[in-house]
């Protein structure tokens, strides 16, 4: 592309468009991107960058994937859209519901199709109230949500996110929501880290339980590993404690994986590394790699069962025009197709493990407080001093230092404070690999020094 049209794109985007998160500094220098193959993309002036977070977190089996093209436009060539509410049904979200099914914790049972994670997390919120508003327990309404913890842009997911940058200017928030802490070995308040730790963390949960009343509470949500919030993964007890706690207090537990689903963490879902099975889940992101928006809220069999079995006075009055749009279910299924004929579950468990040996190397730097991750989930925290765990001081905004400087060097990622986050696609290769490494290596010395 000539210079001239690459600066009219850039004064045009300036001039004209709201972004998400969006303050105009932040956009003073954007990348525009025009092409994308497999782990890599390139901007409008011809720099190649490695895909380092999978654009966000969901472009699962890589940039440029004709097949997906192919079958969108095939499916728009047959039926491009028709009408999913109650009386019509398309085969691609029948296809699509049944495969879903076929694939997710054994005790899931219906799917409800919306456009994206963060309206697949209000609808798993209302169908929460709804289940036990059929039980004849209306007062079930509060949902617990989590510190660190980030579900969406709309009102309520806003209200259930746990990052207080979120909520700024958009008060009052919607009520009902209350937060408790996560579980966050490296930063606990309880213990010193994973290998210590003694579940005050899910403890926590129950006592807020206790506190507001069972009798209150519909659900809690939690996201398997932190995603946007950092990128923290849970101590091993710590899922089968939260289950238990729910179980014993009558409260559902939803399970966000709009970012952990479709292999991110080395398997299918997220939860099955801990044995735990939840109520509602969310997906979203790698359903289609983002070819195309789609995402879903998923019910267990009990709450399936309350909705078929509802009174005709008792309609679960929810929608959205897009609600199982059958180009986007076709995409979705062809998707899973390719994830699953190439291994890529698999191959994510492997580069997972050799990213995180990779990033281990970098313990040897002084600022590199911690390296965590799971499957190809990763992120390396930095600190002033790694004795005592002591963070930079914000003002010195080493994390936006350190994503500006990983940017030049030809790496697309998002830093969460001074985390570092890594989820490239998941057909990224062992040099990519090795090459994220070394550039986030690189830029650490570059920023903070050796």
């Amino acid at each position: 592309m000539k210079e001239e049209e690459a600066q009219s794109l850039v004064l045009a985007d300036l001039a004209h468009q709201l972004h998400p998160q969006y303050h105009v500094r932040d956009h003073e220098d954007p990348v525009v991107f025009v092409r994308g193959e497999g782990a890599l993309l390139w901007d409008i002036h011809g720099r190649e960058y490695i895909d380092g977070l999978a654009c966000l977190w969901n472009v699962a089996v890589g940039h440029g994937r004709r097949e997906l093209a192919e079958v969108a436009a095939q499916q728009m060539k047959e039926l491009a859209f028709s009408n999913s509410y109650v009386g019509y049904a398309n085969v691609p979200s029948i296809r699509l519901a049944e495969r879903l099914i076929s694939l997710v914790y054994p005790n899931m049972q219906a799917v409800f199709f919306c456009n994206s994670g963060s309206e697949a997390v209000e609808g798993a919120f209302k169908i929460s109230r709804f289940y036990w508003y059929l039980q004849g327990r209306p007062e079930k309404t509060k949902i617990i949500a989590r510190r660190e913890a980030y579900h969406g842009g709309t009102l309520g997911a806003t209200a259930a996110t746990g990052l207080p940058a979120f909520h700024q200017g958009f008060g009052p928030l919607a009520e009902g929501f209350v937060r408790v802490e996560t579980c966050y070995p490296y930063r606990c308040a309880h213990c010193k880290g994973a290998d210590d730790c003694n579940l005050a963390c899910a403890d926590a949960v129950e006592q807020t339980i206790l506190r507001e009343g069972p009798e209150t509470v519909a659900a809690i949500i939690a996201e398997p590993v932190h995603g946007a919030g950092g990128v923290i993964v849970p101590t091993p007890g710590y899922w089968p404690r939260l289950r238990e706690i729910c179980d014993r207090h009558d409260v559902l537990l939803i399970a966000d994986e709009v970012i952990t689903g479709f292999g991110r963490t080395g398997r299918w879902f997220a939860l099955s590394h801990w044995n735990v099975q939840p109520d509602v889940m969310t997906v979203a992101k790698a359903i289609t790699s983002a070819y195309v928006p789609l995402a879903g809220f998923i019910v267990s069999d009990r709450i399936h069962q309350a909705i078929l079995s509802a009174p005709e006075d008792a309609k679960f009055m929810h929608g959205y025009t897009n609600a199982g749009h059958p180009t986007a279910c076709a995409v979705a299924l062809r998707n899973i197709q390719i994830i699953e004929e190439e291994g890529l579950v698999e191959h994510a468990a492997a580069m997972g493990e050799r990213l995180r040996r990779g990033l281990n190397g970098l313990r040897t730097l002084p600022h590199v407080g911690e390296v965590r991750g799971l499957g190809l989930l990763g992120a390396v925290e930095l600190v002033a001093d790694r004795d005592t765990r002591t963070p930079f001081d914000p003002a010195q905004k080493v994390g936006s230092r350190v994503l500006r400087d990983l940017r030049r060097r030809g790496l697309i990622t998002r830093v969460k404070g001074d985390s570092i986050l890594l989820a490239p696609p998941l057909i990224v290769s062992p040099e990519q690999i090795d090459r994220i490494v070394e550039l986030v290596g690189g830029s650490i010395q570059g920023v903070v020094g050796v």
